[in-house]
C-alpha cells in the first residue's frame, strides 16, 4: 500500500469514526402542547431517544398528578380535604409543605399584603365564576376575620387551621408544578428545553439565550416588553388575567389581603428567577406592594430581577432592577 492509499485510509477511517459518533450522540427535539393548570402549557425537550415524544407525555402524565393534589377546584385533591376538613389538623403533604415554607416567607416580605388564607374573601368576588361581582363590604369584612397566616401551625407532618380558615395555592402552584416537572426532565434524559404555561415558565439546558415577551396589560395581542434570559424561570401576575370592569373601574383578581380588595394602580410584575416557584409567588407578592418598597425587598434575593408596571396619570410607566437591564430589557411603552 503507497503513501496515498494510506493517507486516502486514514481519512475513511476518520470520516467514518465522525459519522459514527454523530449516530450515537444524535438528538431529536419535539415540542407539544396540552390543557392543563387551567391554561394551554406547551414543553419543548431534546433527548437522545427516538421515543422523545413518550418522554414528553410523561411529563405531562406528571403535571396531571401534581396538579390533582394541589388544585382547589378538584373536590379529592389535598387542599381541598383540608379546606373542607372540621378537625384541629390535617395530615401534611410533602408538596404542599414545600409550597407553605414559601409562602410563609412572602407573606413576612409584604408585611402580610401577601396572604394564601385570603381564599373565602377571593371567593365572594366569584373571579372564577361566569359572574363575577363586588361584594358588599361587610361581606368582605366579616370574611376578613378569617385571614391571617400568622395563625396557621404547620410542620412535616400536619397543619392545624382555625375554624372556617382556607388556603389557596394560586400564587405559587402553578411555578412549584413546573420546577416539579423540570427536575423530572432532566432525571429522564430530557436534557434540555422549556415549559411555558403564559404567565409562568422556565428553560433549562441550553447554551442560547432565550427571548421572553411580556404581555401589554392593555393590548390583548402585543408585548409591553421582552429581555433574554439563559436557563431560568419567570412569572408574571397581570390585572388582566381574571378581572371585569363597573362604572369604569377595574376590579382583577389580585387582591391586598389587608384589604380584602384589588390592589390599585400596579398593572403587571415578571420576576425572574432561578426558581419558577419562586418567580410566580414573589411576582404576585410584588404586585400587592408599592413598586418603590416592592424593588427595595428583593434586592437581597440572588439571581432575582423584576420589572414592575403600573398606573401613573392613567399611562403605564415601570420601574425595574438594575439587573434587568443586563437581560437586555426592551420597552415598547
Amino acid at each position: 500500500m503507497n503513501r496515498k492509499e494510506i493517507i486516502s485510509l486514514i481519512i475513511l477511517i476518520l470520516v467514518m469514526a465522525f459519522a459514527g459518533y454523530k449516530y450515537i450522540n444524535r438528538t431529536f427535539t419535539e415540542t407539544k402542547s396540552k390543557y392543563l393548570l387551567d391554561t394551554i402549557v406547551e414543553i419543548s425537550a431534546t433527548s437522545h431517544s427516538k421515543g422523545i415524544n413518550r418522554q414528553i407525555d410523561s411529563v405531562f402524565v406528571y403535571i396531571e398528578k401534581l396538579e390533582s393534589k394541589l388544585d382547589e377546584y378538584d373536590a379529592n385533591s389535598w387542599i381541598s380535604r383540608l379546606n373542607s376538613s372540621s378537625g384541629p389538623s390535617f395530615p401534611m403533604d410533602p408538596d404542599a409543605y414545600a409550597i407553605l415554607r414559601i409562602a410563609d416567607s412572602l407573606y413576612t416580605m409584604t408585611n402580610g399584603s401577601f396572604d394564601i388564607t385570603i381564599k373565602p374573601v377571593f371567593d365572594l368576588w366569584g373571579f372564577s365564576s361566569e359572574s363575577p361581582t363586588v361584594p358588599d363590604s361587610l361581606l368582605i369584612k366579616e370574611e376578613m376575620k378569617k385571614v391571617g397566616f400568622e395563625r396557621v401551625r404547620y410542620d412535616k407532618n400536619r397543619i392545624y387551621l382555625p375554624k372556617g380558615m382556607q388556603l389557596t395555592f394560586g400564587a405559587i402552584a402553578k411555578g412549584y408544578i413546573l420546577d416539579r416537572a423540570r427536575d423530572y426532565m432532566l432525571s429522564h434524559h430530557l436534557e434540555k428545553g422549556y415549559i411555558n404555561c403564559r404567565s409562568s415558565m422556565t428553560f433549562f439546558g441550553s447554551k442560547v439565550p432565550q427571548v421572553v415577551y411580556i404581555q401589554h396589560p392593555r393590548k390583548t395581542d402585543d408585548s409591553i416588553a421582552s429581555f433574554r434570559v439563559t436557563n431560568m424561570s419567570i412569572g408574571t401576575s397581570g390585572d388582566y388575567q381574571q378581572f371585569f370592569e363597573l362604572d369604569g373601574v377595574r376590579y382583577h383578581h389580585i387582591l391586598d389581603a389587608k384589604t380584602g380588595y384589588p390592589m390599585p394602580n400596579n398593572y403587571s410584575v415578571t420576576v425572574t428567577h432561578s426558581s419558577a416557584a419562586w418567580a410566580d409567588g414573589l411576582s404576585t407578592a410584588l404586585f400587592v406592594m408599592d413598586p418603590n418598597l416592592g424593588l427595595d425587598k428583593i434586592k437581597s434575593l440572588p439571581a432575582c430581577n423584576a420589572v414592575i408596571y403600573y398606573d401613573q396619570n392613567g399611562s403605564p410607566v415601570s420601574l425595574k432592577t438594575l439587573g434587568m437591564k443586563n437581560l437586555g430589557l426592551n420597552e415598547r411603552i
